[in-house]
């Protein structure tokens, strides 16, 4: 298994990589409130989109096992605030020395045994040669069920030496019901 980094998916691997992406982020269609599955179109344009790296880990017949995307160029990304980022990292934003993670996944049995830990790897090089820093977005189940910020927190420390999580904001989604609407309205 080897990990490829690159800044644009060739096309020969477009549909074997949207088929490990649907397999392995399809669930949170409904696991989430907000959209954390991209559409087709959505997809191979990041796939095509050179302002984020793609990470692909590969076994020797070209399965993909693996795969996560990443990029510092934050006006990039739909739906996050780079005012954010530029306001409470002004240095660090204008160097370009943060990190987002659009995904991250590995095949869950067999062959992708070790991927999710290489991908991390993979990915936090460039982060440490510049002494960045990376987030990354998680829906309430993958942190409440999978603990996945722990579980990345924990590698991340093996790979550096030492990381720090920290929350750094939170959306909530309210269902507001009204079990009294079949009474008589006046």
């Amino acid at each position: 298994m080897r990990v490829e980094v690159m800044p644009v998916v060739p096309a020969e691997l477009l549909d074997p990589a949207w088929d490990f992406y649907t397999e392995s982020f399809g669930d949170l269609a409904v696991l989430a409130v907000n959209r954390h599955v991209l559409y087709r179109h959505e997809f191979d344009e990041l796939m095509e989109d050179d302002r984020a790296e793609k990470y692909l880990a590969i076994d020797d017949d070209g399965t993909v096992l693996g795969m996560a995307a990443m990029t510092t160029n934050l006006e990039a990304v739909s739906l996050i605030s780079p005012d954010y980022f530029r306001h409470h990292w002004p240095e660090l934003y204008a160097e370009k020395r943060i990190f987002y993670v659009l995904f991250v996944g590995a095949k869950r049995t067999g062959s992708g045994s070790g991927v999710f830990v290489e991908l991390l790897s993979a990915l936090y090089r460039p982060i440490g040669e510049v002494n960045g820093k990376v987030f990354v977005d998680i829906c309430t189940y993958n942190e409440e069920q999978l603990r996945l910020p722990r579980m990345i927190g924990v590698i991340l420390t093996r790979i550096s030496g030492k990381a720090v999580p920290t929350r750094m904001d939170a959306q909530s989604f309210w269902l507001y019901e009204f079990p009294n609407n079949d009474r008589e309205k006046n």
